[in-house]
């Protein structure tokens, strides 16, 4: 046991100093992007006495609803499950409306995908190969799960149907927040934080504009939120079936996108550490059943378009290409994606996968070698590609959408580029403060509780984004799945915190008891 606990401060600790500099951060400035497809981040001070007054008043809102829905003990389950009901069915019928209204068109990666997808509908598999001009599969065979997610909805809803994807993100935004209300449900009995979940998902716009994106955001986070809520149910509750439905959602998330595996080495730590601490052998075989099944669903994946094409799967561009990069200064924040890959992939090392490599290593050093020779530099490019992730937002969800294929309405244009834009951006703002705040009270009023490992399963893959994002390729975007996941806990950390001051103000005699 004294090794769960030492595991448990330990998490703690880290949480505190991450959502420590990220509440820091947001009080103080705020990063930016154009509309358009630009990555170059502008940053724009905020007014720290304005943003606390503005989060301590949607504190009092949400608990002066909650305290009116929980008045009489008789039917309060059942007041929680209308609000559930409104919630989800308004997350519905916004996202739907905002794929109507957008309009919005895949480009760049997303377009490269669902060409190839296309193509495999009418046995085109040229994009595995070197024999098409893009080669993006040959390049890029991570992008393999999500080519066959696209593939599939193609096949159901006709060829080339990306807003079949974009309704079907509507569905899983939709599931995102109902397994985000599970998730809190799980992590505490206080009805107050299921109510403040509820409010605060209902207010994640963000995740709601992403929906448009015709790529693998909406899907894995879907399937990640999913493993959590059934990984939480198998470890407080037992039952095989969860730790099945655990196993297959997280195994769709890794291969519809690779950074997913960040969860599942999230789960597999909290798994041996508890193995570990408590001496017994069930949450290790646990951890196996989940690298296997993910490692069974990747084999089965390639196997079946090898099968198919006639085609062996390169193994693509080095991964640590993509470490390099994030050492490098590029045209937009520091660590973004500057051509790199392509430059030395394609360009260079012509596919050579060898000297792409020796290449990648040889600027990695280069790159070490300029920040221990300028440390302030180095201080500044880390502090810069930190921010310019973790701090907009808006998570990119207007700039990587922006793209329209028809005229959009007066609201989707205002929401773009006019007065609602600007709303719209600060009320995120806040939100996103809102919510830092939140998780920083959950982890400092929780931290003396006794408490299960695996409640710190979304934490722990925050954390691990962090520091994979600082060494990896950077983009805002990136950060939106953590940003999503932190809801359950901010929920929780707000709801204490307003039961405190209450308590204190009750206490001074400022309020009644």
């Amino acid at each position: 046991m004294k090794l769960l606990k030492a595991a448990d401060r330990t998490v703690s600790v880290l949480g505190l100093l991450l959502f420590g500099a990220l509440t820091g951060f947001s009080l103080f400035t705020t990063v930016y992007f154009k509309t358009t497809y630009e990555e170059i981040p502008y940053q724009m001070g905020d007014i720290l006495p304005l943003v606390l007054v503005i989060c301590a008043l949607a504190v009092w809102a949400m608990y002066g609803i909650s305290g009116w829905i929980l008045k009489k003990e008789e039917g309060q389950e059942r007041r929680i499950q209308i609000l559930l009901g409104a919630v989800l069915v308004y997350v519905l019928a916004f996202t739907v409306w905002w794929v109507f209204a957008a309009k919005c068109i895949p480009v760049g990666d997303q377009a490269s995908v669902c060409t190839a997808a296309e193509g495999f509908r009418t046995g085109d598999y040229s994009m595995l190969t070197m024999d098409s001009y893009e080669r993006y599969l040959y390049i890029h065979p991570h992008q393999l799960g999500l080519t066959a997610l696209i593939e599939l909805v193609f096949a159901i809803f006709g060829n080339g149907n990306h807003m079949a994807f974009q309704l079907l993100n509507c569905v899983g935004a939709a599931v995102c927040v109902y397994s985000g209300y599970r998730i809190t449900r799980l992590l505490t009995a206080d009805r107050r934080a299921w109510i403040y979940y509820l409010f605060l998902a209902a207010a994640c716009f963000p995740l709601f504009f992403y929906v448009t994106f015709v790529y693998g955001e909406i899907p894995a986070l879907t399937f990640c939120l999913a493993a959590v809520w059934m990984f939480l149910e198998y470890r407080k509750k037992g039952g095989v079936w969860w730790l099945i439905g655990c196993c297959i959602a997280c195994a769709l998330a890794c291969l519809v996108r690779n950074n997913s595996l960040i969860l599942l080495i999230a789960f597999v730590l909290v798994l041996l550490v508890t193995a570990l601490g408590e001496k017994k052998l069930r949450p290790v075989l646990a951890s196996v059943l989940l690298v296997a099944v993910f490692l069974g669903g990747r084999f089965c994946l390639r196997t079946v378009y090898e099968q198919r094409s006639g085609v062996e799967i390169n193994d693509g561009a080095p991964m640590i290409l993509y470490v390099a990069m994030g050492m490098q200064k590029g045209e937009g924040a520091p660590g973004w994606s500057n051509g790199y890959i392509l430059h030395n992939y394609w360009g260079e090392s012509d596919f050579d996968s060898e000297a792409s490599t020796a290449m990648a290593i040889r600027d990695i050093g280069d790159s070490v070698d300029g920040f221990v020779e300028n440390p302030g530099y180095a201080f500044w490019f880390y502090v810069e590609k930190f921010t310019s992730q973790w701090n907009d937002p808006t998570y990119e969800c207007f700039a990587m959408t922006h793209i329209n294929g028809s005229a959009r309405g007066p609201v989707a244009n205002s929401m773009f580029d006019g007065k609602l834009h600007t709303l719209m951006t600060w009320f995120m703002n806040q939100y996103q403060s809102l919510i830092f705040i939140g998780v920083f009270c959950w982890l400092l009023f929780g931290f003396w509780k006794k408490k299960g490992l695996e409640d710190h399963a979304l934490l722990i893959t925050i954390i691990g984004g962090f520091l994979f994002h600082m060494l990896w390729e950077a983009k805002g975007r990136y950060i939106l799945p953590y940003f999503v996941m932190m809801l359950p806990m901010a929920a929780v950390g707000l709801s204490e915190l307003s039961a405190r001051v209450r308590a204190w103000l009750v206490q001074k005699g400022v309020a009644r008891a």
